[in-house]
């Protein structure tokens, strides 16, 4: 019985410490994630990065309905069909082309956010080192959040635009 007391009052002696040296710092990093969360929400171009999401899947799917067609084409070169005649290469290369501009859109477009360095102008290096690491991650979450929204809206209206022309043209 006696060893397992000794056993408890050493874990208690050695981790006491702890939770002090972490008291102690804590604060000041709770305080730099807060403010680099709050920097982060108000210095985001919402509007910009989701529109950059649809362009791109726009024009990933633009580009797709255009190989496409030009695809049908070449497959169908002996026959007398035309363009409208490949309407399943077109709505399948859309699709495709669509659906992997996404991952290009979110991956291509530059992820390096910096801060103003006036907001770090004074503070402790702690401070600094938190708030610069959760600005990027919370920026880098964000853009990526807000270009997937774009181009994932950009490619359900494209697969339905393109699912009510092949419908209406039967």
């Amino acid at each position: 019985m006696s060893r397992i007391a000794t056993f408890f009052i050493a874990v208690l002696l050695l981790f006491s410490e702890v939770p002090v040296s972490f008291a102690q710092q804590n604060p000041i990093q709770a305080q730099a994630k807060a403010d680099a969360i709050r920097d982060a929400d108000h210095d985001m171009k919402k509007a910009w990065w989701f529109m950059s999401g649809l362009v791109s899947s726009s024009v990933g799917c633009a580009a797709g309905g255009i190989g496409g067609c030009l695809f049908g084409m070449f497959i169908d070169a002996g026959s007398d069909t035309n363009c409208i005649g490949s309407d399943r290469a077109m709505l399948s290369c859309s699709i495709l082309f669509g659906v992997l501009a996404v991952p290009a859109a979110v991956f291509i477009l530059p992820h390096n956010p910096n801060p103003p360095l006036e907001r770090l102008l004074g503070k402790p290096p702690e401070y600094i080192e938190v708030y610069l690491q959760t600005y990027r991650s919370k920026t880098v979450s964000l853009r990526k959040r807000l270009v997937t929204a774009g181009s994932l809206t950009s490619n359900l209206c494209m697969g339905a635009m393109l699912l009510l022309d092949n419908m209406t043209n039967r």
